[in-house]
């Protein structure tokens, strides 16, 4: 297979970040001049290079590392990777997985830019806004009310705001795998409205405020309406880690935080509880 050169592989990676999906570009390190039977990387006019591309529900792949095994064991530890989103760089070598000795393998992981769409701009969207700019996400409001959908009370340039039928402005965004959803409405009718345009879209994270018997009621009737238990239980609803938050801005702060650890992973435990000041006598 002829090697990837540059310009090719800007170009993927370019493409995969615009359509929302992570990818990993792998090459092959080594100290010494290698000679085995999966050939000697590098090729002569270019470095070898895979990449992996998670593009739907199968891995795409480009380019190779000159060997279809060497190919194999660096798609499976990618897929690793990409999974885990505390990990951008990484080299593994014959300890971890199946490398002839003194093999080690270079995974960069590139991921979209984080984005969230929050529906409603009422003073939880508004706090939801303000942590998510903090946390570095690309926003977007929704509101069909001028005055909420405004400058007003969104004053950060960066957000951006559609002030527009929930219906139709949700069906003219463009929702990925690093597509964050918060539905935080001013009302009963309207969540249901938004989790109903939202709850088979790819998104990364979907969530619905409310209490726990206004939440259920809306489960119970989308369930009713033929929705797919495994759609209703991607639903984060009522929505946050449970920390008594009240104000707008302490359960803005509850959504992200679990917003945080569905990307991060954690048990959502105060780390003080198994630490050693707990542990003192």
């Amino acid at each position: 297979m002829t090697p990837l050169t540059a310009s090719e592989i800007a170009a993927i990676l370019a493409k995969s970040l615009a359509a929302g999906h992570p990818s990993c570009l792998i090459a092959v390190l080594s100290g010494e001049e290698l000679s085995t039977g999966l050939g000697t990387p590098p090729f002569a006019a270019h470095p070898a290079r895979l990449i992996v591309e998670m593009g739907g529900s199968q891995p795409i792949t480009h380019g190779s590392l000159g060997n279809q095994s060497l190919d194999q064991v660096a798609l499976d530890q990618a897929l690793r990777l990409m999974a885990d989103d505390r990990i951008e760089i990484a080299v593994v070598g014959s300890a971890e997985i199946a490398l002839p000795e003194n093999w080690r393998l270079l995974f960069e992981v590139s991921r979209p830019p984080l984005e969230m769409v929050i529906c409603g701009g009422g003073h939880v969207g508004q706090a939801v806004a303000r942590v998510a700019r903090l946390l570095d996400f690309k926003v977007t409001v929704i509101d069909d009310r001028p005055e909420f959908a405004s400058r007003d009370k969104f004053p950060d340039p960066l957000v951006n705001l559609i002030c527009q039928d929930f219906v139709a402005a949700l069906s003219s965004l463009h929702f990925t795998p690093a597509t964050h959803v918060v539905i935080v409405t001013r009302g009963h009718k309207h969540d249901e409205i938004c989790l109903r345009q939202v709850i088979d879209r790819p998104v990364r994270y979907l969530g619905m405020i409310g209490s726990r018997r206004r939440t259920t009621t809306i489960r119970e009737l989308l369930r009713r309406q033929g929705v797919e238990p495994a759609l209703l239980h991607r639903v984060h609803a009522p929505i946050g880690l449970d920390i008594g938050a009240l104000t707008p801005e302490e359960i803005a702060i509850a959504i992200l935080a679990e917003i945080v650890l569905v990307r991060r992973g954690g048990s959502g435990l105060p780390k003080s509880a198994a630490g050693p000041m707990a542990k003192a006598r």
